[in-house]
């Protein structure tokens, strides 16, 4: 499937639609630009009705509830690896909450560019229960949803848009102070 550039309201349509016609896998990736990825994520699964998922706040309770002052001196020392394998271990549970009858979105997933993280790798085989999208700031690079514009996340034959606003795909038009004002 070809990526998409899509306004919110033609995504919003495209993810309902989805969401009745399962297939055999059903991850969608998902650009949102990166100054509002954030709120968009949020907003576009209280829209879809989707279950949300808050990457970076849900690891970080993980991390608290493992050993947080642990986590804190390895990452002070650069020694990602720990808070990694967490992280992979965590996205397992994760993966374990898409359903059929409601989509799950991930959103807010600053912290898989920090500890490099396939979070699309690790939810690809469980979406055959439901739809599950990855939206996180960042582009579209053929089918490849690149984070942060630099790490990818791909899935086998994955849906992928990338939001747009309006603005940005259509000409202006001019306001009908201008039009009476060249008249």
């Amino acid at each position: 499937m070809a990526e998409q550039r899509v306004t919110q309201e033609q995504l919003m349509d495209l993810l309902r639609e989805r969401a009745k016609h399962l297939h055999s896998r059903n991850l969608v990736l998902v650009a949102l630009p990166l100054q509002s990825a954030h709120q968009d994520a949020r907003r576009l699964a209280q829209v879809i009705q989707a279950d949300y998922v808050d990457f970076d706040c849900e690891l970080i309770q993980q991390m608290q509830a493992d050993d947080w002052e642990d986590h804190v001196n390895m990452e002070q020392r650069g020694t990602l690896f720990v808070g990694k394998e967490l992280a992979a271990g965590w996205l397992k549970q994760v993966a374990q909450r898409i359903q059929s009858d409601r989509p799950l979105l991930i959103g807010n997933v600053n912290l898989a560019v920090r500890y490099a993280l396939d979070v699309a790798g690790a939810l690809y085989d469980s979406s055959e229960k439901g739809l599950c999208i990855l939206a996180a700031g960042g582009r579209i690079q053929g089918q490849t949803l690149l984070i942060h514009n630099t790490l990818p996340q791909t899935g086998a034959g994955a849906a992928a848009y990338e939001l747009i606003r309006p603005s940005e795909d259509l000409p202006q038009k001019p306001t009908q102070a201008v039009q009476d004002r060249l008249l």
